[in-house]
């Protein structure tokens, strides 16, 4: 039976919450702590610093994911296995995404550094809380490959929302209310998109839905080794990390680009990323009918090696004028626009193909694990934003992000391009699962027995 719309719809809001705070600490977050220079920003801590505390603080948070998933699998309550997390998880998540944009004021380095790590990690903590258990519910409320396309193009297309509201509206609010106006504006868009899913769902009574195929328990450490020795898996979540270092490092990037080589202001980063996101959602219905032909792992293969590709030589066409007649600034806006069609597979494919990962395991186990599942990707998905950060922090305090200095900034769009391009052969060469009825246009992967 299909999923109804009004299912799917209430589903997918609930990644506008999420896909806000998340790409909002993406696009913002270092250059709060540590902006460039020309800006006349107070340095709360330099880039080098910041950028390894927030990396080595996802690395040691991200670690919570698959206990958060397990805990998720095996609770048994009158609201079911989901909704005590979504319901008590948000508003911590909301509540601590604000407190990073209002560090204590006149403070020591070393203090802004120890407040910075401790609120990160009640921030992530609390992401896990709330985003393991609705990861969860994608493989539970859909049962069909094309259920499973069309919710995560629903998601993709709210997602896209929510970015639209961090990369895109968040500068405006930056300049018009400052840091602590935006986080907290937002904060309050994500408590209401989540809690909106949580309540419109919870009376349909979808939530509450039990997906346990075997009523045995199953230990955490067993779980997470099932998960950590499925193929299919380990070649998904490499892919995606390596795709999603790809957009993490375009996306931290771009203020720094904006402001830096085109000398503009932090609103202006608005009219760089309004573009990629608009050819995003404009590449959505494209991706639903291709998978439908050629199957999702094509698609998706072939979107990582079109945008790798494309990435390294962005990394020329944004900082030297190609054509005659047009100035720098309009040929880098056009050119960093298009990245979104390649970058549009990134957030359809993979949470479908997890739910193909899932119906293998429950094939092979008899249990159902998802939310081990998407706990573990959801851990993935952390690192591969705090490993961007690091090496872009490092790339530009090593090769500089100044005016007169600036290698770093430019060196990181062919280095996202490579690890695109390392996404798309994991997928070829490991990834071999498909969807009920599903076909697929590439060529057999390589397997080991």
């Amino acid at each position: 039976m299909q999923l109804p719309l009004a299912d799917r719809l209430l589903y997918a809001v609930g990644s506008l919450g999420n896909a806000t705070l998340f790409w909002t600490l993406g696009a913002w977050l270092i250059y709060f702590y540590a902006p460039p220079e020309e800006r006349g920003l107070p340095l709360l801590i330099p880039l080098a610093v910041v950028a390894v505390a927030r990396g080595a603080g996802q690395l040691l948070e991200a670690l919570d994911d698959p206990l958060i998933g397990w805990w998720s699998d095996r609770t048994k309550s009158r609201w079911g296995r989901r909704i005590p997390f979504l319901l008590f998880g948000t508003p911590l998540l909301a509540f601590t995404f604000w407190l990073l944009w209002t560090p204590p004021s006149g403070a020591s380095a070393l203090l802004v550094v120890v407040y910075f790590f401790v609120v990160l990690e009640l921030f992530y903590f609390a992401n896990t809380i709330v985003g393991a258990p609705y990861e969860a519910l994608q493989a539970e409320i859909a049962t069909t490959s094309i259920d499973r396309v069309s919710l995560g193009v629903w998601k993709v297309f709210f997602g896209t929302l929510g970015l639209v509201l961090a990369v895109v509206v968040s500068p405006q609010l930056i300049e018009h209310i400052g840091f602590a106006g935006m986080g907290a504006t937002l904060a309050v868009i994500a408590l209401v998109s989540l809690y909106l899913m949580l309540f419109g769902l919870w009376r349909r009574g979808t939530l509450s839905r039990e997906a346990v195929l075997h009523e045995e328990q199953i230990g955490l450490r067993e779980s997470v080794r099932v998960s950590l020795t499925h193929r299919p898996f380990l070649a998904l979540a490499l892919s995606f990390v390596l795709f999603s270092l790809g957009y993490n490092i375009l996306i931290v990037l771009m203020p720094y680009y904006v402001t830096v080589i085109h000398g503009l202001s932090e609103g202006d980063v608005t009219f760089f990323l309004a573009g990629v996101i608009a050819a995003v959602v404009i590449a959505l219905p494209i991706m639903g009918r291709a998978a439908d032909r050629f199957g999702k792992r094509a698609v998706y293969a072939i979107s990582m090696a079109g945008i790798g590709a494309y990435l390294v030589f962005l990394g020329v066409g944004a900082f030297r004028a190609l054509v005659p007649g047009i100035d720098l600034e309009t040929q880098a806006r056009v050119l960093i626009w298009l990245s979104g069609v390649g970058f549009a597979a990134l957030f359809v494919f993979p949470g479908a193909m997890m739910a193909d990962v899932i119906d293998d395991d429950t094939a092979r186990s008899g249990r159902r694990r998802a939310a081990v599942y998407y706990g573990m990707f959801k851990t993935l998905e952390k690192l591969a934003q705090g490993m961007a950060v690091v090496i872009f922090g490092v790339l530009l305090q090593v090769f500089g992000y100044t005016a007169d200095r600036s290698l770093g900034i430019q060196l990181a769009l062919p280095i996202a391009g490579v690890f695109a391009l390392a996404g798309f052969a994991a997928v070829v060469l490991w990834y071999h699962l498909r969807g009920i009825g599903e076909r697929d246009a590439l060529p057999a992967p390589i397997t080991t027995t």
